[in-house]
């Protein structure tokens, strides 16, 4: 069971190392970022015709996709989830109609990341992910 956060001593739960399954031979359209509290991220990332789906990492939240896409790391040695923040971001961009993003926030010992998830399309194409903590799953389509 994942402990509550403990906001007033700027405390969170330490992981030893966030493992990333990024389009293994088991799931090749998924992505899952899975913490050492089993705190789990997946998204879904099978592509249609007329849409942009992916995900990255950056050091802040950004409020549209970047140009490129930073490097996706490997394993993170050291950072766990946030359960508590989770952002969803609808932008413009200029090639389709639909862009929807959500954040997902991880740290380490007083450092933090961001996890962005994103799907850039025409309104017909949406990619589901799931975020559980404990026995309580939440998700969404973007």
């Amino acid at each position: 069971m994942i402990k509550p956060l403990q906001r007033s001593a700027n405390v969170l739960p330490k992981a030893y190392n966030m493992k990333i399954f990024n389009q293994t031979k088991q799931w090749e359209e998924k992505v899952n970022f899975v913490d050492d509290n089993n705190v789990m991220l997946g998204y879904d990332l099978s592509q249609d015709c007329c849409e942009h789906a992916d995900w990255f990492i950056a050091d802040e939240p950004y409020k549209s996709i970047p140009d490129h896409n930073p490097n996706q790391p490997g394993d993170l040695p050291g950072w766990n989830f946030d359960p508590s923040y989770k952002n969803e971001v609808d932008f413009s961009s200029d090639e389709y109609s639909e862009d929807n993003m959500v954040i997902f926030r991880i740290v380490n010992e007083g450092e933090e990341k961001f996890i962005h998830l994103f799907n850039v399309h025409n309104g017909y194409y949406g990619h589901g992910f799931e975020f559980t903590v404990g026995d309580q799953t939440t998700g969404g389509v973007l």
